[in-house]
């Protein structure tokens, strides 16, 4: 059954062994780190008494730190591959935990969730992301999806750490978060082969590729059997495409980085809330976000991308103007599922489209550009309902504002229609120079079929 459900009769597809070792590492990434900020945040506030400012400030300098690395990093992931970087990555998360397991002050708190950050980046989801778009395409939002769902079930572990917070402090907390990430993340990273192409597979599970004739044997079709090739970075950058789904991926950031900074202290805002309050709030959103990641994986393969993205627009819009006026625990309960719904809906999504138009031979640093957009977005939202939290002394005009926000978002991806590749220049054998037609033949978003493509011209021989 299990060989199955992953698509071969006869064994597991290799590529599904990094497809569940991404998930386990978005998981310990996302549990250990992201999803366990606000319960570090509620702990560092009563301790210090610092204001939300202070953590709004410091997300915003991560986001920002994202958006600079983000083409770099793109390019070392394509250039030395995804294992080298997430052994970097994992390395540097682990120094960042333990360093602030240590920290004194507002500016040490800053330093080293920085490097926190800076690790998390570089051995988290854009790596893998890259890694499980090399080794599918015909399956690729689904594989996507599945991926993804490790940033969800990291969920589950936010209740566990914020009750390990309140038991043992969050300096042992933060001690053994970094024990178990570098133990565990270093051994999965040896699972992480480049190419399908080195361990003698093509992509989606095809037959072994024959190394000594340099061909496959017999090996599965392209998805897209209309792409003549992938497009470069410089030629993705010029596209509408390639801005419109980075707004897209980015406008609903606003809400996912208000909810990651504020989500603890909104809850206990609420008379009678206290952090298992919110622990369960947060189970139950991550429950939400994994059932749409799995059912979205599934949908976005066979059918329009682009249209199932605008439900989760207004999905997390709602939810945030829920949440700004939440007077009771069960309307909390209902904004956390419509933000967790959205959410899991919306990322495989996203990434796979960005995969179906711009191909994979350059996704690392198409991703890393993308990057830049979309950690805007983060900085803005959680710095801003930081500082609107501080002015108004409530989460009704901050939250409000970031919902308005990612409703946009459902504007950015009906514009992100399919780019054309640039046409090639050639010279003819009349010597003139004219559009190559058999380029156009190969055009993803022009079958063959059109009644635009003729055939090619064929050369005269020439005699000799």
């Amino acid at each position: 059954m299990l060989p199955a459900l992953f698509g071969s009769d006869r064994k597991i597809f290799y590529g599904w062994y990094i497809v569940a070792a991404g998930i386990v590492i978005n998981m310990l990434m996302g549990g250990l780190i992201m999803h366990a900020f606000h319960f570090y945040v509620a702990e560092l506030k009563a301790e210090f008494l610092w204001p939300a400012t202070i953590f709004g400030l410091a997300f915003m300098i991560t986001r920002i730190e994202s958006g600079v690395l983000g083409p770099i990093q793109g390019w070392l992931i394509d250039r030395f591959g995804p294992q080298t970087m997430m052994r970097l990555g994992i390395a540097s998360t682990t120094i960042g935990l333990l360093a602030f397991s240590r920290l004194w002050s507002q500016e040490t708190f800053i330093a080293f969730y920085f490097i926190v950050a800076i690790g998390a980046s570089v051995g988290g989801f854009m790596t893998v992301s890259v890694a499980v778009v090399t080794w599918f395409e015909r399956k690729r939002s689904r594989a996507l999806g599945y991926m993804s769902t490790g940033f969800a079930l990291g969920g589950f572990l936010a209740l566990p750490v914020g009750i390990m917070i309140q038991e043992i402090g969050w300096r042992s907390a933060a001690l053994l978060s970094a024990i178990v990430l570098f133990g565990v993340g270093q051994i999965l990273a040896t699972l992480f082969v480049r190419r399908p192409e080195d361990r003698g597979l093509a992509k989606d599970g095809g037959d072994a590729v024959d190394n000594s004739t340099g061909g496959a044997a017999q090996s599965q079709p392209s998805a897209n059997p209309h792409r003549h090739r992938d497009f470069t970075v410089r030629e993705a950058l010029r596209t509408r495409a390639f801005w419109g789904l980075a707004l897209a991926h980015g406008a609903p950031l606003l809400v996912v980085s208000g909810v990651f900074v504020h989500f603890t202290l909104l809850v206990t805002e609420v008379e009678g809330l206290n952090l298992t309050h919110a622990g369960i709030a947060y189970t139950a959103m991550n429950v939400a976000q994994l059932v749409g990641q799995l059912g979205m994986g599934y949908l976005g393969d066979r059918f329009s991308k682009r249209l199932l993205l605008v439900p989760a627009m207004f999905g997390h819009c709602a939810a945030a103007i829920m949440l700004a006026f939440a007077a009771s625990y069960e309307m909390i309960l209902l904004a956390a599922i419509i933000n967790g719904l959205a959410w899991g809906s919306r990322a495989p999504l996203i990434t796979a489209l960005r995969a179906d138009y711009f191909g994979a031979s350059n996704f690392g640093q198409i991703m890393g550009w993308s990057s830049i957009v979309m950690s805007t977005f983060m900085t803005v939202g959680g710095f801003l309902s930081s500082v609107l939290f501080d002015a108004t002394g409530s989460y009704g005009i901050p939250f409000t504002v970031l919902g308005l926000g990612a409703l946009t978002g459902a504007i950015w991806v009906l514009m992100a229609g399919r780019p054309r590749l640039p046409g090639v220049r050639v010279v003819t054998a009349g010597g003139a120079l004219r559009q190559a037609q058999p380029i156009a033949m190969f055009r993803p978003n022009r079958p063959a079929t059109s009644p635009a493509v003729r055939s090619a011209p064929q050369r005269p021989r020439i005699r000799r």
